[in-house]
């Protein structure tokens, strides 16, 4: 047996939880999709497609053979990886059912289809936050009902009660504006000495030149044929292969477009404008729209598309953040974790964010990677303050970063210079790596850098704000700047349509 928690979902169950659905033409995710039953079911019954996660190796290998794995962990998968999906359907684990069917829920795109088993002891016995946070949104955005020992005869018996939840998620699906694009194949050609050097046509030409070696590769196969045909009882084929699975054309350049877009934003310096819906976007722009090819033109395009509609996104990003704290105060209706230090109708000055720190393998300060959608709400605010302000967010150092190394400069003496939270006129570090800002340092300022990380319960200054952070994953942080503070709650105001927000007189 593969591991304590695989109970193969019986076809029976499968079709029990579809009652209702129509799947056909469907993008459907299969968080914890163990040998993949399900994933064969929607396939075989006009699923589109079919994407899916399994923590497992031995089971991640025969679910290759299915459908694409995007992951290893469901439970680290981000919204933007997913943002085309139509549903979710999901056998999760029993012991954790309620964290897998949030994660779902949280990242899953408004108006997404959420179906999962799940222990009825989940449900019924309400003694976590977790699964008093399920319970709420169960009884907001959906219905659960009781299926019974329903795997009391499948391959794998249990004879647990079991219930399965029905989920919609909330919200107006965010489109994107994007259109214009050009259709015209155009072949990119890099002329010495006549055009200097351009990242982007020079990934234009790489990327087209990928597409031709795949295609040259099948046409070699078809020479193979008409070579052999007539002698050779065999018919011969070529494929591309990726973890021992064919890759198709299209899939091929869904990804290759993909990354060529991560590529992009990191070179031109786009990463201001790369919130957590724009990434969202791309991806469910490139997956919904393979056929438009990618040029330097339409590149282009696309890059005029994002600046053109910062406002709109930052805005998006502003309000993102004004939900999520403001759904974190002490007399909450969601069932989560709240403070007295949050508010519910405006961010106060003090503020309170859940499920943003973790301890690190050595034991000092990091980043909660697995609610990685609370990281990006708290980076998305940093841009959106950089785009009120006017402020240049590349002298601004993630706060990952700054949580693992807080920069220092020091010179041969030993003598500290001075702290370098983020980039200024003095030191600019946006680099990859700890050795490179220290080679750098060393090169203009004969000076050497030295680590010395955050610790938990310290109060530090970072960016527009100072921050404590605790074991338990929150982080308190303050406006340092009171003007600010203000002006990032007159945004709120003027974005949902509320009186105008103003700030009470000092008496």
């Amino acid at each position: 047996m593969f591991d304590l928690e695989f109970f193969p979902t019986p076809k029976d169950v499968i079709e029990r939880m579809i009652i209702g659905y129509d799947i056909s033409n469907k993008v459907v995710l299969e968080p914890s999709a163990g040998s993949g039953n399900i994933v064969s079911y929607l396939k075989q019954n006009g699923a589109k497609e079919v994407i899916a996660a399994e923590k497992n190796t031995d089971l991640s290998k025969i679910l290759k053979s299915k459908c694409k794995v995007i992951s290893d962990d469901f439970l680290t998968v981000t919204s933007d990886v997913i943002s085309h999906i139509q549903m979710v359907v999901m056998n999760p684990p029993f012991s954790n059912a309620d964290e897998h069917i949030l994660h779902a829920y949280n990242i899953a795109p408004a108006g997404c289809d959420i179906i999962a088993l799940c222990n009825s002891q989940t449900l019924n016995n309400t003694f976590s936050g977790k699964r008093k946070e399920l319970q709420t949104i169960i009884q907001n955005y959906g219905k659960a009902e009781s299926l019974g020992e329903c795997f009391s005869t499948a391959e794998r018996k249990t004879y647990v009660n079991i219930s399965l939840v029905t989920l919609k998620k909330a919200g107006q699906n965010y489109e994107s504006e994007f259109e214009g694009f050009f259709m015209d194949e155009e072949v990119e050609v890099q002329a010495d000495g006549i055009m200097s050097y351009n990242v982007v046509r020079d990934l234009v030409n790489r990327y087209t030149g990928a597409i031709k070696i795949y295609d040259e590769q099948l046409q070699a196969a078809v020479k193979m044929n008409q070579l052999t045909n007539g002698f050779y009882s065999c018919k011969m084929g070529m494929s591309m292969m990726e973890d021992d699975k064919p890759k198709s054309r299209n899939e091929f350049k869904k990804e290759m477009q993909k990354s060529g877009w991560k590529f992009i934003f990191a070179k031109m310096n786009m990463e201001k404008y790369a919130t957590q819906g724009l990434r969202q976007d791309i991806n469910k722009f490139v997956e919904q729209q393979s056929e438009i090819p990618f040029t330097m033109k339409n590149i282009y395009r696309m890059l005029d598309i994002v600046v053109g509609t910062t406002s709109q996104r930052m805005d998006k990003a502003i309000i993102e953040v004004f939900d999520k704290l403001t759904k974190h105060y002490d007399d909450n209706r969601y069932n989560v974790a709240g403070w007295k230090t949050n508010s519910h109708y405006l961010v106060n000055r003090k503020f309170i964010f859940p499920n943003l720190f973790s301890v690190s393998f050595s034991g000092g300060l990091d980043i909660a990677y697995y609610h990685n959608s609370t990281r990006e709400i708290i980076e998305d605010l940093i841009k959106a303050l950089c785009y009120i302000t006017g402020d240049n967010f590349d002298n601004f150092i993630n706060l990952s970063n700054f949580c693992r190394y807080r920069y220092k400069l020091k010179n041969k003496q030993g003598h500290y210079i001075k702290d370098v939270t983020y980039g200024g006129s003095h030191v600019h570090i946006m680099y990859d790596s700890l050795d490179k800002i220290q080679a750098a340092q060393q090169r203009h300022y004969d000076s050497i850098i030295e680590d010395s990380p955050v610790y938990f319960g310290e109060w530090n200054d970072w960016g527009y704000f100072r921050f404590k952070a605790f074991k338990k994953g929150t982080g308190h942080f303050e406006f340092k700047d009171e003007k600010l503070w203000h002006l990032y709650n007159q945004n709120v105001a003027r974005i949902k349509g509320y009186p105008l927000y103003e700030p009470k007189n000092k008496k």
